[in-house]
């Protein structure tokens, strides 16, 4: 018993213990916007708050950059018998006023640029009902005090827009707020913290007041989910840069170059046509060099770098064809202490790389760094990063061999090294402890800008194409890892892929950059760009199951005290009940200890908790069903055509992430036609189906890189099927995921009744994959301890195996374990009645050699 009390604590000590900070409040949208999408917080829509004693108002805000317009009312207190206390900040002076009636109170206070749209500034108003006098506080210190000229201890107090009598108005600063406190006599008498993730609604935490927001932004999302901002097609093997100084984003192509310029919640995105660059070789790297002010093209093969002139449009040169890179995904970055550039690692011709490389700008000479110190295995897909001093490189994780042959041994690599660049030194720093599932880096490590925080995108480089992108928090000096925020998708394929990751310190924003390339074939060499951003310091994410449960881990740290004392206790009353049975112990056989499951990494999973009515819902397994956006059953609107050409676009998306090509279509609808009736029919089909789909919510049916995909843009749409892929590829590393699972799979069969040609081979791998997980799960599980759960496993393997005998036998041990005899014999009889009627043979085994 002491063992397990040990055990149970060191499970404990070893959990990822962390403290991820809150970021939350209310963003108003304010002059970017048109009048009626302003954002308005009211206290209390339906009356005033009344005091009868001195109260305090406290709240804390801050200012959004990069706005043009910032001038308005930060908040409006109205009396009961309309007398004004307003708080505005002028523009022109750069100053906050507070306005008393229709006069200037004299209360005037200037907030620093750099502490205004930095960090919270906290506003505390102290109303003295009897002296009939308010002070302002910021930051706890006072800035001035005035008389009230008139006497009223019931307010309404209005943030933002408001349409209050003759108080409305619609000019307001870009802010944000957050930690509304009303105090009486220093007591907490209401306080809005104002941390939804939705709705309209605001929750008083310490009274039962409920605030009312009109266009609410809410700060907490933005920090646990990733916002597409851009998404497009360009031409030739792509490349990306960030320029943090001027806030922009490069991604260069054969014959243009866009540029994504962040505007605080609002990006723009600019391109400059006929940028010639025509041979942009796949496994070309790009960089932007803030020292300089330059965006280069890498291709180190050739060992050639060329420039890219912002003033004369163009690129100070071009790659002439050639073999295939040996450089596939190595890592680049800048030295801002020589200026030089340094490449590191790759992969190529069946071969990982460790060499480093260097080129001199000023020379435009490359040359081989004689490395010292540590051995640094050879690898490809690691993430690199310069620390804030520029004077050490940091490689942290990757794929690869400790001899750099790909026939020998390859393996992820779960390490962080440090490179001093000064003296081309590598040393390893530490190993941090896989996650259940391997993974690799995308390219690029944000380093700070946090004391040694470091930030990466990990995803799953061995096991599926329609693949995801999650976020890491890390720690120089702690070998653990963090997950935060959502999940990204993200189209795996080796060499045709690429992702990428920056920090934005004028945004203060996470930007994340995949790129799709077209294959080597395809005569345009598209490449697919779509360009993410999350709100920094970036949090938990509430939808992702792994993380939620680390925090779950956090609380269990502060009661490990408690358990240990609690284990003993229990061992020691244990420890005087009376020895059981030997002959007992002896029929009993003995359980192996559970093995330590990890979690997986990526979960986007829709929980069928969330179904409200089915609104938005698409079913494929069971009958085929369609939910619109009110939760009404829409199925009929697809007649035969429109629901076959939809299965096909939106399983093929689900399936592969591509979707399928028109081509493909017409082979399977309109093999019959012309190739210009096949498009006709194609097309007018299409339309249809788009209709249809307004209904359904916030998805479509677009073309992007010669396929037809099923899009949806954020996780409003459910779809079971999209459900179980998830779960599928979750549950095959930990069992805890069939439970989720069996609940897409209990409305029945894939497509049941639904039979074509081209879904027999869907069919087979949905039929597989819910039979092998059933049984994998059945088969390590004591029937004993769930034999409930165990009977509904073997009805799904029935739905697809009627007569699977690993099933029956489950079955009827686990209705013998409920004392279910009847029911157990009747299965029996059932199963050999059916098997005799498909094989038109006796079933050769008895009931007893079944349950045993």
């Amino acid at each position: 018993m002491m063992r397990y009390i040990f055990c149970f604590a060191l499970a404990f000590l070893l959990l990822n213990v962390t403290g991820f900070s809150q970021s939350y409040g209310l963003t108003f949208n304010s002059h970017e916007v048109v009048l009626e999408k302003r954002t308005a917080l009211d206290l209390s829509p339906e009356d005033s708050i009344c005091f009868s004693k001195n109260f305090d108002l406290n709240f804390d805000i801050k200012f959004l950059p990069n706005h043009e317009t910032y001038f308005g009312y930060v908040l409006r207190m109205i009396t009961h018998d309309n007398q004004n206390i307003d708080l505005i900040y002028n523009q022109r002076s750069s100053d906050f006023r507070v306005i008393i009636g229709e006069s200037l109170s004299g209360i005037s206070f200037f907030i620093d640029s750099m502490h205004l749209y930095k960090q919270w500034s906290n506003i505390h108003f102290k109303f003295d009902l009897s002296a009939h006098t308010i002070e302002l506080l910021v930051n706890e210190k006072s800035v001035g005090k005035s008389n009230v000229p008139f006497a009223a201890n019931c307010y309404k107090f209005l943030w933002g827009a408001n349409d209050f009598q003759k108080f409305k108005t619609r000019d307001i600063p870009p802010m944000q707020i957050k930690d509304i406190k009303l105090s009486e006599q220093g007591v907490v008498k209401h306080y809005w913290p104002l941390d939804e993730i939705d709705g309209d609604v605001c929750n008083d935490k310490n009274g039962n007041k409920q605030a009312k927001v009109t266009n609410p932004v809410w700060i907490k999302p933005k920090h646990q989910k990733w916002e597409m901002a851009a998404t497009f097609a360009i031409n030739g093997f792509a490349n990306v840069g960030y320029d943090p100084v001027q806030d922009r984003l490069f991604i260069g192509g054969n014959d243009s170059m866009g540029v994504y310029q962040l505007k605080g919640d609002r990006g723009i995105m600019q391109w400059t046509p006929n940028a010639k660059h025509q041979n942009l070789l796949a496994g070309n790297q790009a960089i932007y060099d803030s020292a300089t002010k330059k965006f280069y093209d890498v291709y180190v093969d050739k060992q050639q770098v060329f420039g890219y002139d912002f003033d004369q449009r163009q690129w100070s040169g071009s790659f002439a064809p050639g073999p295939l890179t040996e450089f596939w995904h190595s890592n680049k970055f800048i030295s801002p202490a020589d200026g030089s550039l340094y490449v590191v690692g790759g992969y190529g011709q069946l071969r990982y790389k460790n060499e480093v490389l260097h080129y001199n700008f000023a020379t435009q000479q490359w040359d081989s760094v004689h490395t010292k110190g540590d051995y640094f295995p050879p690898r490809y897909l690691s993430a690199l990063g310069v620390d804030k001093n520029a004077n050490v490189a940091y490689i942290v994780g990757g794929y690869g061999s400790q001899t750099g042959d790909q026939m020998l041994d390859p393996k992820n690599y779960y390490d962080l090294y440090r490179f001093d660049i000064k003296t081309s030194t590598f040393k390893k720093v530490y190993n941090f402890k896989p996650f259940g599932s391997q993974f690799a880096f995308a390219n690029s490590l944000v380093i700070g800008p946090g004391k040694d925080d470091f930030y990466g995108l990990i995803f799953p480089n061995n096991d599926r194409f329609n693949s995801a992108l999650q976020l890491v928090k890390g720690s120089l000096t702690d070998s653990t890892l963090h997950l935060v925020a959502d999940s990204i998708p993200y189209s795996f394929h080796d060499i045709e892929s690429y992702a990428d990751l920056y920090y934005s310190p004028i945004s203060n924003k996470l930007i994340a950059v995949t790129m799709l390339y077209s294959k080597e074939e395809v005569k345009d060499k598209n490449t697919i760009v779509k360009i993410y951003t999350l709100n920094f310091p970036p949090q938990v994410a509430d939808s992702n199951t792994f993380v939620t449960a680390i925090k779950k881990q956090n609380r269990y740290w502060l009661i490990i005290p408690a358990l240990l004392v609690a284990g003993l206790v229990i061992y020691l009353l244990r420890k005087k009940k009376a020895q059981p049975d030997k002959k007992e112990l002896a029929s009993t056989p003995a359980q192996p200890e559970k093995e330590e499951v990890f979690q997986p990494i990526f979960t986007n999973a829709f929980s069928p908790n969330n179904e409200k009515q089915f609104k938005s819902s698409i079913f494929l397994f069971g009958h085929f069903q369609v939910y619109d956006k009110d939760g009404n059953d829409i199925t009929r609107l697809f007649t035969p055509l429109l629901k076959e050409l939809f299965l096909i676009i939106l399983i093929y998306t689900v399936k592969d992430g591509r979707g399928i090509s028109s081509e493909g279509l017409d082979e399977i609808l309109w093999h019959d036609k012309s190739a210009k009736d096949a498009k006709n029919n194609r097309s007018v089909n299409i339309a249809k189906l788009k209709v249809i789909l307004e209904k359904v919510g916030n998805c479509v049916i677009n073309k992007e890189a010669g396929y037809w995909q099923f899009q949806t843009p954020d996780d409003s749409i459910h779809i079971d099927y999209k459900r179980f892929m998830q779960l599928k590829y979750a549950a095959e590393h930990a069992q805890e995921y069939v439970h989720p699972l069996a609940e897409v799979i209990r409305r029945g069969p894939f497509l049941s009744q639904t039979e074509y040609n081209w879904l027999d081979n869907v069919k087979s791998e949905v039929s597989n994959s819910v039979i092998d997980l059933c049984l994998n799960y059945i088969k390590n599980q004591n029937i004993t301890k769930d034999p409930e759960f165990i009977i509904e496993l073997t009805h799904y393997v029935f739905y697809f195996d009627q007569l699977n005998e690993d099933a029956l036998t489950y079955k009827c041990k686990s209705l013998i374990q409920l004392k279910r005899h009847t029911l157990a014999n009747n299965t029996y009889l059932k199963f050999v009645k059916d098997y005799k009627d498909i094989y038109g043979e006796e079933f050769d085994k008895s009931f007893h050699d079944v349950i045993n």
